[in-house]
């Protein structure tokens, strides 16, 4: 695969990893707190790659409200390239609960926590293996 605008990719994959972390730590604080911030920040981190990801492969990274089209374009590409789509199920899992995590108020308990810290960390996983490209580049890759 051809990496295209790396200096896009890298802002983005690093906005992603930020996030990532950033529900990390939340977590190892005290989860239970914590927890609708991590769900958001699972949600974004996995947004932000999407967005890395499919700039990379010569798309236009998701601009509308419904981020639910970046999932549409992602699996779309792997299926015209014949590529294993598998971890966009996780995107669209954690997509579907965005709101729930930012604005209901029905409670974020373990089991919600625990889901979207899997599905982050699922949809990275699968993105680091289809497009090794975007989880290799790094900053002297800006040129």
């Amino acid at each position: 695969m051809s990496l295209q605008k790396p200096v896009i990719v890298l802002r983005y994959r690093e906005r992603a990893d930020s996030f990532h972390r950033a529900a990390r730590d939340l977590e190892m604080l005290d989860p239970p707190v914590y927890a609708p911030a991590i769900g958001l920040l699972a949600v974004h981190a996995c947004i932000a790659l999407a967005d890395a990801v499919l700039v990379a492969v010569g798309e236009k990274h998701a601009k509308a409200e419904d981020h639910g089209e970046a999932a549409r374009r992602l699996r779309g590409w792997c299926s015209t390239k014949q590529l294993q789509d598998g971890g966009v199920k996780h995107f669209e899992w954690l997509l579907s609960r965005k709101t729930h995590f930012s604005y209901e108020d029905r409670y974020v308990d373990e089991g919600d926590l625990l889901l979207a810290r899997v599905k982050m960390d699922q949809f990275f996983v699968w993105a680091s293996q289809a497009f090794p490209d975007v989880a290799q580049l790094k900053e002297t890759d800006r040129a």
